[in-house]
């Protein structure tokens, strides 16, 4: 997760613009394929990957399929040239305030966006993926990335 929010174009191994059968070859089978022949979603758990023409052009971490929350223990923060360290564990409910937190906790950029859906809050990690938030509950729904879209 922290190199996926850090740059936005790898998770678990996979890049963007990888081909299908280079996802397959690194992850195994999906746990579920949906859409159509030439574009769609391959899911493994938590982890979505969508494709066009074969070609991986989407990235997301859905929250509300983790199933084993995020453990970074002693996670090194440096103030003025102190380590100060932390504990985060991130699960499927976990809240703004707490994503947010981690995500100042890794020293990322970030800003919040408004757009058309005033049902939800977006941040833009600087250099890297979106962050969606429901507004009605306070939790993270997605950590996600569509190629082209990187530097937004």
């Amino acid at each position: 997760m922290i190199e996926f929010l850090k740059g936005g174009k790898t998770l678990n191994g996979v890049k963007m613009g990888m081909n299908i059968d280079e996802l397959y070859s690194i992850l195994g089978k999906p746990t579920n394929v949906s859409g159509e022949k030439n574009y769609g979603y391959i899911h493994y758990g938590e982890y979505r990957y969508g494709f066009t023409d074969d070609i991986i052009n989407e990235m997301s971490i859905e929250f509300k399929l983790i199933e084993k929350p995020f453990e970074f223990p002693n996670l090194e923060y440096k103030k003025y040239d102190i380590s100060l360290f932390e504990n985060f564990k991130i699960k499927s409910k976990s809240k703004i305030h707490k994503i947010i937190s981690f995500v100042n906790h890794l020293q990322l950029n970030w800003k919040a966006q408004n757009g058309i859906d005033k049902d939800s809050l977006t941040i833009k990690i600087e250099n890297g993926p979106y962050i969606v938030f429901n507004l009605y509950d306070g939790t993270v729904d997605k950590i996600t990335i569509v190629d082209g879209h990187q530097n937004d």
